[in-house]
C-alpha cells in the first residue's frame, strides 16, 4: 500500500527564485565538475552548495547543513504556513510539440524494495554512503525521488486542473517550463492519496535516494519523520511520461567495416547506408520494433541497421530470466554487438571505459555532431514503459544506462527538513 502524505516544505522566497531561477538546479549525478563551479560562481544561493558542496572530505556535508540552515534563517527559504502537496507542471518542446508533464511532491512512508516501491537498477556503494552523509548531516531531504504509477482514473491530472491560484514557481531551467502550486486544500489531498493507496510505485529516477532514506530510517528508528521521504510521482499513463533513448559511442576501433559487417551478420539482417542521418531515419521509420538497432562507422561513413534474427539464442545467453528482460535491445547491443564485435563486456569497468554515452531531448544526429572522440556510434530506441513496469515486477534490474527519463526534475523546488 503506498501511503503519501502532505508536508510543510520550503521553498526559495518567491522574489528571489524570479531575479536567480538559476538557483535551482539539476540532480546531482548529473552534475559535472565544471558545471559544479559554474552554479557556485552564480550566486551564494545556489542550491548545488546542498546537493553538491564542493569543500574537502567531512566538510562538504557539513558546509551543506550551514547553508541550509542559514538560508532558513535570513529568508532565503521560507517555509510552508501549512501542510501541502505540490503540483508540479513541466512543459518542453519535442519533435516541434509542446508536451507537458504533471506530478505530485509529497512525503512517501518509506516500505522495503520490492512490494510498494520496485527499482529497475542497480546501484553503487559508494554513492549510498556519499548520499547518507548528507542526509545524516542536513536532516533533509534535498533532492527529488522521482518515481511513476499507472492510474487511468488520472486522478492527479483532474486535481490539477481543479488548480486557479497562480504558481509559485513560474521559472524556464534549461528549456523546461517548471510551474510549481501547493496545494493545502483537505479534500484535494485526500483525493490524491486514496488514488495512491493500491498503486506500484517504480522508481524512475533517485535509487541511492531511497536507499539513503531507508538507511537513515533504520539509523534514527526514534524519529517519525525519518521514516518518510520527499518524492515526485509521475503517472505513467499522463503524455509527458517518456523514456529517451541513451546511445552509445565506442572508441578505439580498429576494425574495417567489411569485417565489422562479416561479424554481425551472424546475428543481425543487415541494410547498409551512407552516413548517419540515414540509418537513423531508417530506424524512425519502425520506433517500436523490437531487436532494431543502428550503427554508424565513422572512417567509412557507413550506415547500419540491424535487425536480430536469432531470438532463441536469448535464452541460452540470459537463462533463467524473463521474456522482456532477454530481449530488451539494450541486452542484445551489449551482447551481440558491444561484447561479440568490438570485444568490450558490459560487466568489466575497464571495457566500458571505451565507451561513451549519448543522451537528451535533441536528435541523435544533433547530438552525435558535438561529439569528436569516437570511431563507432550505436543507435538504440528506448524501452517502453511497459517494459520497465514488467521487468521491475519480476524482480529483475535492467542493464546500465537503459532508461533515460525526461525530463530530469531539478533540486531546489522543494526541500523537505525532519
Amino acid at each position: 500500500m503506498a501511503e503519501i502524505f502532505p508536508f510543510r516544505g520550503w521553498r526559495y522566497h518567491n522574489d528571489l527564485i524570479q531575479e536567480q531561477p538559476g538557483i535551482i538546479v539539476p540532480p546531482y549525478d548529473v552534475i559535472t565538475a565544471t558545471e559544479q563551479n559554474s552554479y557556485y560562481d552564480q550566486s551564494p544561493y545556489n542550491y548545488i552548495r546542498a546537493i553538491l558542496n564542493r569543500s574537502e572530505g567531512a566538510d562538504r556535508y557539513k558546509d551543506a547543513a550551514i547553508s541550509l540552515e542559514q538560508w532558513k534563517k535570513n529568508g532565503v527559504l521560507i517555509q510552508e504556513e501549512q501542510n501541502a502537496i505540490y503540483i508540479l507542471s513541466q512543459s518542453f518542446k519535442q519533435s516541434d510539440q509542446t508536451v507537458e508533464r504533471i506530478g505530485c511532491i509529497c512525503s512517501l512512508q518509506l516500505t522495503e524494495l520490492g512490494k510498494v516501491v520496485l527499482p529497475h537498477e542497480l546501484t553503487i556503494q559508494k554513492h549510498l554512503l556519499d548520499r547518507l552523509r548528507l542526509m545524516a548531516a542536513t536532516s533533509a531531504n534535498t533532492g527529488q525521488i522521482f518515481m511513476c504509477y499507472r492510474d487511468d482514473e488520472m486522478i492527479l491530472e483532474n486535481i490539477y486542473k481543479q488548480i486557479e491560484k497562480d504558481p509559485v514557481v513560474d521559472i524556464v531551467l534549461s528549456d523546461i517550463h517548471y510551474r510549481l502550486w501547493p496545494v493545502m486544500d483537505k479534500n484535494l489531498i485526500g483525493q490524491f492519496a486514496e488514488g495512491m493507496v493500491d498503486k506500484t510505485l517504480i522508481i524512475a529516477d533517485g535509487h541511492h535516494r531511497y536507499k539513503t532514506a531507508l538507511q537513515y530510517a533504520a539509523d534514527h528508528p526514534e524519529s517519525g519523520a525519518a521514516k518518510q521521504v520527499m518524492v515526485t510521482l509521475v503517472n505513467s499513463k499522463n503524455s509527458g511520461m517518456q523514456i529517451l533513448p541513451t546511445h552509445r559511442i565506442i572508441s578505439g576501433v580498429n576494425i574495417a567495416i567489411g569485417n565489422i559487417e562479416n561479424s554481425l551478420a551472424e546475428f543481425f539482417h543487415i541494410r547498409k547506408f551512407t552516413g548517419a542521418a540515414a540509418v537513423l531515419d531508417a530506424m524512425n521509420t519502425r520506433p517500436d520494433e523490437k531487436g532494431m538497432l543502428g550503427l554508424y562507422h565513422r572512417e567509412s561513413n557507413t550506415g547500419l541497421l540491424l535487425n536480430f534474427k536469432d531470438w532463441n539464442i536469448l535464452e541460452t545467453e540470459f537463462p533463467e530470466t524473463s521474456k522482456t528482460y532477454r530481449e530488451l535491445d539494450t541486452n542484445i547491443l551489449h551482447v551481440f554487438v558491444l561484447n561479440k564485435v568490438f570485444n568490450i563486456d558490459s560487466n568489466k569497468q575497464t571495457d566500458l571505459n571505451r565507451v561513451a554515452y549519448m543522451r537528451g531531448n535533441e536528435p541523435a544526429l544533433d547530438m552525435l555532431k558535438k561529439e569528436h572522440h569516437y570511431d563507432v556510434a550505436c543507435f538504440v530506441n528506448p524501452p517502453s514503459l511497459e517494459d520497465v513496469y514488467d521487468i521491475a515486477k519480476s524482480g529483475e534490474t535492467m542493464p546500465q544506462k537503459s532508461t533515460f527519463f525526461f525530463p530530469k526534475i531539478y533540486s531546489g523546488l522543494v526541500t523537505r527538513c525532519f
